[in-house]
């Protein structure tokens, strides 16, 4: 409720710039956005993100599930702001960069039991 309180008075924060100060008005909603997920991150998504974890800690590669799941996360949002900025340039380098993380990420989560997969399967020939 807080935060919903909170985005209200921002929102109506942000018009009064927006007619005021134009010219500041994009720096000012990338200060706020980045305030504004870095609480929202702090106080809701970091604790779901425990509770998950300590939830699920027998499933195997559940870890992994939520990191890749709050990557994506983040990239949704910046991508958002950046799109909203019109700079889909950095949008696209951004999606490039997260996809390119879960890839490595995966590939060295998966890298041993793949491994010993392949060795199997020579002995088996």
């Amino acid at each position: 409720m807080i935060i919903l309180f909170t985005s209200v008075v921002l929102l109506l924060l942000l018009i009064l710039i927006k007619q005021s100060f134009e010219k500041l008005h994009s720096i000012i909603v990338i200060i706020i956005f980045f305030f504004i997920m870095q609480f929202i991150f702090r106080t809701q998504v970091y604790p779901l993100w425990q509770q998950l974890a300590t939830l699920f800690h027998s499933v195997p590669y559940s870890k992994g599930l939520l990191y890749t799941a709050l990557l994506f996360l983040s990239k949704d949002l910046f991508c958002a702001l950046l799109k909203q900025l019109e700079y889909e340039a950095y949008e696209s380098l951004v999606t490039l960069s997260v996809r390119l993380t879960v890839i490595v990420y995966w590939v060295n989560e998966f890298a041993p039991p793949f491994q010993t997969f392949v060795q199997l399967l020579e002995r088996l020939s």
